[in-house]
C-alpha cells in the first residue's frame, strides 16, 4: 500500500528534475548561441558579433540545486515506503 508521503515526495522529486533540467537546458542553449564558432555566425560573413543573449549564471546554480533537491526527495520517497 502506497502512503501519502511517498506520493508527495515522488511528485516533488520529479517536478524538481523537470524544472532543473529545463533550467540547465536553457543555459546550455544560451551558451551555444553566444559562441563565436556558431555555424550561422561562420556562414554569415556580414555579421560582426555573435548575438548578445544574457547568460545568467544563476540558472546553472538553480538547475543544479533543483536536481539535488529532486534526488533527495526521491530518496526520501524510497525510504518512506
Amino acid at each position: 500500500m502506497v502512503n501519502a508521503v511517498f506520493v508527495v515526495a515522488t511528485a516533488v522529486g520529479l517536478g524538481c528534475f523537470v524544472f532543473g533540467a529545463r533550467l540547465l537546458k536553457s543555459g546550455a542553449a544560451a551558451r551555444r548561441v553566444a559562441r563565436s564558432d556558431d555555424p550561422e555566425f561562420v556562414l554569415d560573413p556580414t555579421r560582426e558579433d555573435p548575438p548578445d543573449d544574457d547568460i545568467d549564471a544563476t540558472d546553472l546554480e538553480r538547475g543544479f540545486m533543483l536536481l539535488v533537491f529532486g534526488g533527495l526527495a526521491l530518496v526520501f520517497a524510497a525510504i518512506s515506503l
